[in-house]
């Protein structure tokens, strides 16, 4: 059996697991591995897993990274009994298939939860038991291996990464938005959107164009717009939508949301409003969410769907709520260090 452990933005779970039973059917999978949240894991059967299905893993849009799953364990939270812990069981670890004097290997380290020692603590822990076990030698830049030694709450967990950078860095970014959204979380939105062939979809807050290029590359026969009120943010859509091959199937407007009505019959509505940390709520967020919502609605076909993502949750389930939207989804998602909240409504 070959288990290899998924990460993705907390929340997004059930998106990877859809995902990942379609590309990887012969997979058994396990979403929030030992309770952690952004964690997934894929049990595959020795003689099932190849190239091919290593391919497709790392074809999945909705996760960040890809780790071959070694081992976990539990440890104490005190300083001297968890990094002896740590140091012990990383040293008993099976990883000659790997590691040897010749390897260079670096150890990265994510720490959630309150402990007495560090995420350099663990480096050094489990480097020093790789080190005095298999002899191979640091190199934090130029390695061959890199051993994730992560610590959720008491839980420890041992992988080989078998990703160097974030796939949500999708690569076609020339241009960035202050407030870009992450491209994983831009497919679970789209997927949540559920858009049918010969559908238009709009983006009517587009920025810099994540939404519409992630719907172009990843779903067939949709009639896609992209909108922002800015012109620049509209020339580095175009900009960004060229470099990812996909200008062809995207067409962008100068536009004002408020005004959607006027232009587009969309059957799905999915957009990355400002959350409106900078804007002064009575007359700034507030105003335009009414005025989005409202137009979106007159606009938008029976049955349709909007599916937008909210720092102000509560506010924005109201607000669509009042226009006339069934709300049938809210979803906190962790984007950056925020917990946000994917809300879906539909026409009825």
């Amino acid at each position: 059996m070959t288990d290899l452990l998924l990460t993705c933005p907390p929340g997004l779970e059930d998106i990877v697991e859809l995902e990942a039973k379609e590309k990887i059917p012969c997979a058994s999978i396990s979403k929030r591995h030992m309770g952690v949240r952004g964690h997934v894991l894929l049990h595959i059967e020795d003689g099932k897993y190849n190239a091919d299905y290593m391919s497709r893993v790392l074809s999945m849009r909705s996760i960040h990274h890809v780790m071959r799953y070694i081992a976990s364990f539990r440890i104490e939270r005190g300083k001297d009994d968890a990094l002896s812990t740590i140091y012990r069981n990383v040293s008993a670890l099976d990883l000659g298939s790997v590691l040897n004097s010749s390897t260079r290997f670096r150890v990265t380290s994510e720490r959630l939860g309150r402990h007495e020692f560090t995420s350099i603590d663990v480096q050094r822990a489990s480097g020093k038991a790789i080190v005095d076990r298999f002899s191979s030698k640091v190199d934090l830049k130029h390695y061959d291996v890199e051993v994730r030694v992560d610590v959720i709450g008491e839980q420890c967990i041992v992988g080989i990464a078998l990703t160097r950078e974030s796939l949500h860095k999708r690569g076609y970014r020339v241009f960035d938005h202050p407030a870009a959204l992450k491209a994983s979380i831009a497919y679970a939105m789209l997927r949540l959107a559920e858009p049918s062939e010969g559908n238009i979809l709009v983006d009517p807050m587009c920025g810099s164009g994540t939404i519409p290029i992630e719907a172009a590359l990843s779903i067939l026969g949709l009639e896609i717009y992209g909108f922002d009120v800015n012109g620049i943010y509209i020339d580095y859509a175009r900009a960004n939508a060229e470099h990812a091959g996909v200008g062809d199937r995207i067409r962008f407007i100068q536009y004002d949301c408020r005004m959607l009505d006027n232009i587009l019959t969309p059957d799905r509505i999915v957009t990355n409003p400002p959350y409106g940390v900078r804007m002064e709520p009575s007359r700034g967020v507030r105003r335009l969410y009414l005025d989005f919502a409202r137009a979106s609605y007159r606009a938008m076909v029976d049955r349709g769907r909007v599916v937008v993502i909210a720092l102000k949750h509560g506010m924005m389930k109201d607000i669509l709520s009042s226009a006339g939207f069934a709300i049938i989804k809210d979803m906190p998602v962790m984007h950056g260090d925020l917990w946000t909240h994917v809300i879906v409504g539909e026409k009825r």
